[in-house]
């Protein structure tokens, strides 16, 4: 029997992370639509994210109590936990507020450029010396940015500034993910930051209050399920496949968005959209794969002087 390949201890399973990767992708994708539905009732989008991390929190709670014990809820830096929960809260809130205001083929496309602020980031925050490809990768990639929007050509709804917000406190969020990793379990992570951001909706949400009712919590509880699973599924995908490999699929976001647009919303998308998507999504998954590169020959270098010394 041919032997399985292995990613250091994991076991490398493309299809089956392929699989999980779309199934995430659709679970996102479908947050955006139920967040649409839950607003258009009247429902305030803080007490939408309220009622969506929430619920995700309590699903998150079952599934990970129940297979590893109580002892998940112990982290090892609350404080790392507090500061991603917080900027994860703030890039939720912009996210969800621009949901009723733009066309969600435009949000989706938009969403597509936290790579290119991780980049940016990366430089400003954390000393990390950048080659002329991945700068050259994020330009190209803003520049898609332009098409979608086509300042001068249309009217640009200030909305998109949340979602370019949203993406950038979302690329803080991976960095700080970046050293959680090491000292956290998955578990721990998500169900810090479900419970946080559940804390972090609460407080604007208590001065637009509206209780839901009716079909509304069918939409809530939808999101609550969808986040939980988008996540659950994300995980498991990056045990089975590298990041670096699955990032193409994560372009299935917009065309799953479009077409539950279409459906439902009446919402086609621009060729604008379309093409600035393809850029900002190309250039964002050669930053990704080339910061896979590096690392890979950065282990390699570090192997081959353990082993030279020794």
């Amino acid at each position: 029997m041919k032997p399985a390949l292995t990613i250091g201890k994991r076991e490398i399973r493309p299809v089956a992370a392929a699989l999980f990767m779309l199934a995430a992708c659709a679970c996102f994708a479908f947050n955006s639509v139920f967040v649409r539905l839950a607003t258009d009732e009247g429902l305030h989008p803080f007490v939408a994210a309220f009622f969506r991390n929430l619920f995700s929190f309590g699903i998150l709670l079952v599934m990970t109590v129940g297979r590893s014990g109580w002892s998940v809820l112990k982290p090892n830096r609350l404080d790392l936990l507090t500061v991603r929960g917080t900027i994860n809260g703030a890039s939720m809130l912009a996210w969800f507020y621009a949901v009723p205001l733009l066309p969600l083929n435009d949000l989706t496309a938009l969403g597509f450029t936290a790579p290119l602020w991780a980049t940016v980031l990366a430089v400003l925050l954390l000393g990390e010396v950048v080659g002329w490809r991945r700068w050259a990768a994020t330009l190209i990639g803003f520049v898609g940015v332009v098409v979608i929007l086509q300042p001068g050509f249309s009217d640009v709804h200030w909305a998109s500034g949340l979602v370019l917000f949203s993406s950038a406190m979302w690329a803080f969020t991976i960095i700080v993910v970046r050293r959680l990793t090491f000292l956290e379990r998955p578990e721990t992570i998500l169900l810090y930051q479900a419970l946080m951001m559940s804390i972090i909706a609460l407080i604007p949400s208590l001065f637009v209050w509206t209780t839901p009712s009716g079909e509304v919590w069918i939409w809530l509880l939808s999101l609550g399920i969808l986040g939980a699973a988008a996540h659950a599924f994300h995980v498991r995908a990056y045990t089975m496949q590298e990041v670096a490999a699955l990032q193409p699929l994560d372009f299935a976001r917009l065309p799953i968005v479009a077409v539950a647009a279409w459906a439902i919303f009446g919402e086609v998308p621009s060729p604008a959209v379309w093409i600035g998507a393809f850029v900002v999504f190309a250039a964002g998954t050669y930053i990704s794969h080339r910061e896979a590169q590096l690392a890979r020959r950065a282990k390699a270098e570090s192997a081959k002087d353990k082993s030279t010394s020794a």
